[in-house]
């Protein structure tokens, strides 16, 4: 296998490897968002319930858990999925660019190769 070709096939490695990240990474940059929307239509559902108190899951059991409390655990949970959400746009943007740019080299060495 020539030189040329060798760095061609591991290009081609690289940029599948690169969009199978991608991907992954798409997925959970959408099961982040998803959870977000669960936990805000959970807190609207806990401030119009007029309850005091709700009962959360902990394991196989439920704990009884001031609104206040739940609300805060809550608020806490969505800046943490909003700091996870920021990372992971940033890999998304790397490895978009990332993959542009093998693209790119691969579309020269096809062109000077012809």
């Amino acid at each position: 296998m020539s030189g040329l070709t060798q760095m061609v096939t591991e290009m081609q490695v690289q940029l599948r490897t690169q969009q199978g990240e991608l991907q992954k990474t798409l997925a959970a940059i959408e099961a982040v968002s998803r959870s977000n929307s669960v936990i805000e239509v959970s807190m609207k559902d806990v401030r119009t319930g007029g309850q005091e108190h709700v009962w959360e899951a902990v394991g196989r059991s439920f704990v009884k858990t001031g609104v206040a409390d739940y609300e805060a655990q809550m608020k806490r949970q969505i800046r943490e999925n909003i700091d996870t959400m920021n990372s992971l746009n940033k890999k998304k943007h790397y490895l978009e660019t990332s993959i542009k740019n093998t693209v790119d080299s691969l579309k020269k060495v096809v062109a000077s190769k012809a």
